[in-house]
């Protein structure tokens, strides 16, 4: 009997075991699981921080351009870039980025682009022919944008500039040059950060550029 007893003894000792072994396993998954969200929307957050400071950051460019023209077809860039657009970038997510593909993403959807895509009507791009053709304005970690953004948190910002689609021309690589139209002197602003966790925010800006400054006049963020 007492042999038949310390068989039942030694089964619920491993019994016991067996389950303080899972409520630990299952306890460490939801402390990994907690820390990867909230990790998740904190760099979220600063990612969409860091796309609202790269568009901050380009606007005295944007400013100071003399010709509009040149900015929209390509031909002049802002002075935040860390290099040419072919070159790929390393994401604080361990990713690449390849800076003309994701311009064409902007422009078309897809990862190469011709006319008939660019001015296709969609539901992002409902205005045909004078869908905004997508430039890369600008490029970098977040930690360039200014001297005091040394210690800011690893994202790196891409900013596009596109001619404002309410113009009517058929062109979106010139601006409208009548000086009584709505749509003179402004572009659009779009701007993506990405930060660790593959956590990225895209915001759009319409920027109206008057008298030597340039003032935002719509703020979204693109989903």
């Amino acid at each position: 009997m007492w042999r038949d007893d310390r068989g039942m003894a030694l089964v619920l000792v491993l019994l016991c075991a067996m389950l303080f072994l899972a409520l630990g396993g299952a306890l460490v998954t939801v402390v990994r699981s907690e820390a990867t969200i909230s990790a998740t929307f904190r760099e979220s957050a600063v990612a969409l921080s860091a796309a609202d400071a790269a568009i901050v950051r380009v606007l005295p460019d944007l400013a100071a351009a003399p010709d509009l023209n040149a900015v929209l077809r390509g031909a002049v860039a802002s002075s935040f870039v860390d290099g040419p657009p072919q070159a790929p970038r390393r994401l604080p997510d361990g990713t690449d980025l390849d800076l003309v593909a994701t311009a064409n993403g902007e422009r078309c959807g897809q990862m190469a682009c011709n006319g008939a895509l660019m001015e296709a009507v969609t539901v992002e791009r409902p205005w045909g022919a004078n869908n905004a053709r997508w430039q890369t304005y600008a490029s970098g970690w977040l930690r360039d944008l200014t001297p005091q953004a040394a210690d800011a948190p690893h994202a790196y910002v891409v900013v596009w500039v596109g001619d404002d689609p309410l113009e009517t021309d058929g062109d979106p690589l010139i601006d409208d040059s009548d000086v009584n139209a709505p749509g003179h002197e402004v572009v659009l602003l779009r701007a993506a950060a990405y930060a660790a966790y593959s956590a990225r925010r895209r915001i759009e800006v319409v920027a109206r550029r008057d008298g030597g400054t340039v003032r935002i006049t719509s703020w979204r963020e693109i989903r």
